[in-house]
């Protein structure tokens, strides 16, 4: 499938179709603040993304998409003694498979999982670039993100034919086959000295999951973190949001990898919180004076206080307050 413009448009405005338009609009400055690393160990870089070094065995993927869209998200790789995870199917087969290929160029070994954070388009699209001759690892995600995954490629990409089943679906493109069930709060994944939680949390979408590290203390966030960018509210739950995000970001010795934009620091999470309640002061004020949403982000302004966070057109918020209006009033 195609990663381009016109694919991205095609969909509900996923948080693929959100960060394509998003680059188009970035200024220099605001293409350095996102492209800047975070850390002094650049392994690799390509012009779409860069592999940072968080601990032995352990790598984070940051995308530079202005560069390119083979990726688009952020991704990683975690590695131990008997198995090798990858973090995140991405927006192309193209992206996938270099991932795919740095990871045994790293550690020596083919990767033997990949875990899917949710549904959206530049998480999942690429997941069919980890098969090489009819193999490869096992792909990780929940039971809801799966079968929003076979709704969204039934409706809005037309994998199915008239009558098709999912099934067929299955024969045409990548599906998860190592699932979480609903209801279940966590999974654990031994990669052998490296031991991986895969806790399941909502509010970005209603699945999202996070792959977390006791030691060393590393959570790769998902679409729940969009390190300074504007988060997109299309598919939230914003009060399930906020307090998740609370919880999930309470411990800022934690090393922090976004959905999108470079590996957090402490600041970068305070201000994300900070942005995170004054969205929601301000929907909640817009609703009581019977603002509607595209009147609502024509008040709305992000403090100083909070810094610079870019925005792919000016009416982003817009999207937050019809999120917010329609958990309210519902």
């Amino acid at each position: 499938m195609s990663c381009c413009r016109r694919d991205f448009l095609k969909t509900s405005l996923g948080c693929g179709a959100y960060t394509s338009l998003f680059l188009a609009g970035l200024s220099s400055f605001d293409r350095n603040a996102f492209a800047k690393p975070q850390t002094k160990q650049v392994v690799h870089t390509e012009p779409f993304a860069r592999i940072e070094k968080i601990s032995d065995g352990i790598w984070a993927i940051i995308s530079t998409p202005q560069n390119g869209p083979q990726t688009m998200s952020n991704g990683g790789i975690i590695a131990g003694k008997d198995g090798v995870l990858l973090i995140e199917g991405f927006v192309s087969a193209e992206g996938a498979a270099w991932q795919h290929r740095m990871a045994k160029e790293l550690t020596g070994k083919n990767p033997t999982h990949a875990v899917i954070t949710h549904y959206h388009f530049d998480h999942s699209n690429g997941l069919s670039g980890y098969m090489n001759q009819g193999k490869g690892p096992k792909i990780i995600a929940t039971q809801t993100t799966r079968n929003e995954l076979i709704s969204f490629h039934k409706n809005n990409i037309g994998e199915l034919e008239e009558g098709e089943s999912a099934i067929h679906l299955e024969n045409k493109i990548l599906l998860p086959d190592m699932i979480i069930p609903d209801g279940a709060k966590s999974f654990t994944l031994d990669l052998g000295g490296k031991v991986v939680e895969f806790t399941c949390r909502h509010g970005h979408t209603k699945s999202d999951l996070t792959i977390e590290l006791i030691d060393p203390a590393i959570t790769f966030c998902g679409d729940l973190f969009f390190n300074r960018m504007f988060p997109y509210y299309g598919d939230a739950t914003p009060s399930i949001l906020g307090t998740t995000c609370q919880s999930l970001l309470n411990d800022t010795n934690k090393t922090i990898v976004p959905g999108h934009g470079p590996i957090a620091n402490k600041d970068d999470i305070k201000k994300y919180l900070g942005l995170l309640g004054h969205v929601e002061e301000a929907a909640r004020k817009a609703i009581k004076k019977e603002l509607s949403p595209e009147q609502a982000w024509q008040e709305f302004s992000i403090p100083k206080s909070l810094g610079e966070w870019s925005l792919f057109r000016p009416d982003v918020s817009k999207f937050a307050f019809m999120a917010w209006e329609k958990e309210l009033k519902n």
